[in-house]
């Protein structure tokens, strides 16, 4: 059977073929006009109001921005020796050591965060289970991370983190960790701040280094304390962070009006059959 299929933002044409099929009865070989006494005895009506169908959904489809692919916004771990899997120093972030760190970013424009990526060691064992508090903090308005508790986001990592193959610069294994399923909403062209640390006190664990960043991060001692920045030869944060942008969907009274003229050709078709 023949059908439509109509392209939006984001999407292929095959990619909208199984949500998106209407009987095309012009140039249709399948298709064929019912016998009389059938219940559907008006094909010229109900083929008006395909076309109206299709048109409706089109012009539906078009007003509507789908994006299927993720945004991703990263500070590389720093690995400076890739032949013997040799990587950077790293930055003391443990909440009972009085140090949580925080690194800058932004978005160029407005997504929802779904995943974060970090990567880190300990000295001089790692806990049998770790745990981390994955915070997304605002700026103060003066370019420093807002003071206080609670933060805009936060979110807690427990389990264990995956050996990625490397060491760190004293030769002490180095974690990747990750938290998806987020649902964080972010302003493009504002800064924010990731503030990641250790709630496993029994070693001290140092989140590693970029070569990515502006040579800038915060740290404190506890949720009350004040920030204090470390610049300009400080180490940058490693991270990956991934979002999508949010889509846009018409409003209801759009809708209504998109729905009019389908509305008025389907009384026409009732009244003739």
């Amino acid at each position: 059977m023949a059908g439509i299929i109509i392209q939006c933002d984001g999407f292929s044409k095959n990619g909208l073929r199984e949500y998106i099929r209407i009987p095309d009865p012009v140039g249709d070989p399948d298709w064929h006009e019912p016998s009389p006494g059938s219940s559907d005895n008006n094909p010229r009506g109900n083929h008006n109001m395909v076309q109206a169908i299709k048109l409706f959904l089109a012009v539906l489809l078009s007003s509507m921005s789908f994006t299927v692919n993720a945004l991703v916004l990263e500070q590389a771990p720093y690995f400076f020796d890739d032949e013997n899997n040799v990587g950077g120093d790293g930055y003391l972030s443990v909440e009972s050591a009085g140090a949580q760190v925080a690194e800058d970013f932004r978005f160029a424009e407005d997504v929802i965060l779904t995943s974060i990526s970090w990567w880190g060691s300990y000295d001089p064992f790692a806990p049998e289970t770790e745990s981390f508090a994955v915070r997304i903090i605002g700026d103060d308005g003066t370019g420093n991370p807002a003071p206080g508790f609670p933060p805009l986001y936060e979110t807690i990592f427990t389990g264990l983190g995956e050996d990625s193959g490397f060491v760190d610069l004293f030769d002490e294994t180095v974690f990747q960790y990750k938290v998806a399923g987020l649902n964080w909403s972010l302003q493009g062209g504002v800064d924010y701040y990731l503030s990641i640390f250790s709630n496993a006190g029994a070693s001290d664990w140092y989140w590693l280094e970029s070569q990515a960043g502006d040579n800038k991060n915060w740290y404190r001692e506890n949720d009350t304390g004040p920030w204090s920045v470390d610049s300009p030869d400080a180490l940058n944060m490693s991270f990956h962070l991934e979002a999508v942008r949010a889509a846009s969907v018409p409003e209801p009274a759009t809708w209504l009006l998109m729905l009019i003229p389908l509305i008025g050709l389907y009384r026409k078709t009732v009244t003739a059959m």
